[in-house]
């Protein structure tokens, strides 16, 4: 085949066939493992109603690249090679979906019910390798924690490969735990390079598996091997195949992006706040204590994702839904010592907080960003917005070709040359984008831009066209971040 042939689709996604076929036979070989515990069932049940109830789905729309996937699922888009962001595997999967269901909800649906069955894996993995009582926390945590709700709630390829690394952190614990070893490693082999060719990043994840072989040492490693090495080398030919559709967004930026989000923990929210690092800390201790060899793996992987996620220009929560498996372990540290168990309030009421904002910026619609908006502010119309350089991504403002967006002002240097273009002003329009969580992760920016750079809010601009809310922040200084962030929150409307 020539270099610039172009690949067909079938030949990027061929990788997750195989692997689908050995998570089918690790499944099927261990069909008598699957037993779910009655208070297990309870917080799966706790998990589906505030991901169908509390959070209000009715207001989600498909945007962004969530958008084709539906796309794909409605078959009014052709299967392409895909890359990283419109993943081959995911194509497929959705392409597929659309032949027997026709109600692009029943993606989100899809989704929901994935998100069920990562908690229930996540719990069985540590009640096999620990107890009922962290496994117990481990899936309240992962039920009730505001990112993994939202997620769960999108067809982007965020819950299903998450999921999957689930599915197969906990064929690993069946291995150690006794279960026939060749099925074992089909379904973790085969679980694992499912949730790279998803997703790439899922990779980074391979430490802690390793890690945990590594000090458990499961016996019969002729049976359980070969699943492990196969899945490896399906997952290594899902990547190269993701990536060699062109240079991965960010890749020339890696090191000035490390440094600039190295320090930016609001990622974790609601556990960057400093009310929930003794309850974290105390539990992590405990877990390391109870059972070393299950903990360290799984706690390094907090701040593990964290270095390697925040060498991506646009990092955001998506990248860090992994180490709700370490969260998950402090949390269970907390049940092993009655006396640690009044610590849990210290994540228990954070974690409501950040349901209820959730619930309010779930795709938020123009109307209720105006209103969160402070009414003391002076009100503008969008032909009175002074001669300064704006960073505005809406063309009922500015026309696309002339749009200035976050990007603009992540290297210093640019933004400064942005302020002395607009004559010693620099302007951000703050929209309902910026405010509203959506499958776009633009919150996500916003929060970076409030974070990098000193923020006042000016004005409020009312446009003309389609009921065109703005907020106009004036951008002060940059700030030197710290290792650790200041401990006041992101204020933002």
């Amino acid at each position: 085949m020539s270099p610039v042939t172009p690949l067909e689709p079938w030949q990027t996604a061929w990788p997750a066939l195989p692997a689908l076929l050995m998570v089918a036979w690790g499944v099927w070989g261990l069909r008598r493992e699957l037993k779910p515990a009655r208070w297990g069932a309870l917080v799966l049940l706790v998990a589906l109603l505030v991901r169908v109830v509390w959070v209000p789905l009715e207001r989600h729309e498909f945007d962004g690249h969530e958008a084709e996937y539906r796309d794909l699922f409605l078959g009014t888009r052709a299967l392409s090679r895909g890359g990283t962001l419109l993943y081959p595997a995911m194509q497929w999967l959705y392409a597929g979906l659309g032949i027997v269901l026709d109600d692009p909800r029943g993606l989100i649906a899809f989704s929901t019910g994935i998100s069920l069955v990562g908690i229930a894996a996540t719990m069985g993995a540590v009640r096999r390798l620990w107890a009922p009582g962290p496994a117990l926390a481990a899936g309240l945590l992962m039920a009730l924690w505001g990112d993994a709700v939202f997620w769960s709630s999108s067809a982007y390829n965020v819950i299903l490969p998450h999921t999957l690394l689930a599915v197969g952190l906990w064929a690993l614990a069946a291995l150690i735990d006794g279960a026939r070893p060749g099925a074992a490693g089909a379904l973790a082999g085969g679980a694992f390079a499912l949730a790279v060719a998803t997703r790439v990043e899922g990779a980074l994840v391979a430490p802690a598996a390793l890690a945990l072989l590594g000090l458990y040492r499961p016996p019969a490693p002729g049976r359980w091997a070969p699943g492990l090495v196969l899945g490896g080398l399906l997952g290594v030919a899902a990547m190269a195949l993701v990536l060699s559709a062109g240079e991965a967004p960010g890749a020339d930026a890696r090191a000035a992006s490390f440094w600039m989000n190295l320090g930016i923990l609001a990622y974790f929210a609601p556990f960057d706040a400093p009310i929930t690092w003794p309850a974290l800390a105390v539990g992590a201790a405990i877990a390391v204590i109870e059972r070393p060899k299950l903990a360290v793996p799984l706690l390094l992987l907090i701040p593990g994702l964290h270095l390697a996620s925040a060498t991506f220009d646009d990092y955001g929560v998506r990248h860090l839904l992994n180490v709700g498996f370490g969260l998950g372990v402090a949390a269970g540290g907390l049940t092993a010592r009655r006396w640690a168990w009044p610590l849990a309030l210290l994540l228990i009421v954070p974690m409501m907080q950040d349901l209820g904002e959730l619930r309010r910026r779930y795709y938020a619609s123009e109307e209720r960003f105006a209103e969160a908006l402070d009414p003391a502010l002076p009100r503008i119309e969008v032909g009175e917005l002074p001669a300064c350089a704006l960073i505005v991504e809406d063309f009922r403002v500015v026309p696309e070709d002339k749009q200035r967006s976050h990007f603009n002002l992540l290297d210093a240097a640019e933004a400064e040359a942005l302020r002395a273009e607009g004559g010693g002003c620099l302007w951000w329009l703050y929209g309902v984008q910026d405010h509203r969580l959506s499958s776009r992760a633009v919150r996500d920016r916003a929060i970076r831009t409030m974070l990098l750079y000193e923020t006042k809010p000016v004005a409020v601009v009312i446009g003309p066209e389609r009921g065109y809310v703005g907020l106009t922040m004036e951008i002060g200084n940059r700030r030197a971040l710290p290792l650790v962030p200041a401990l006041a929150p992101v204020e933002s409307p």
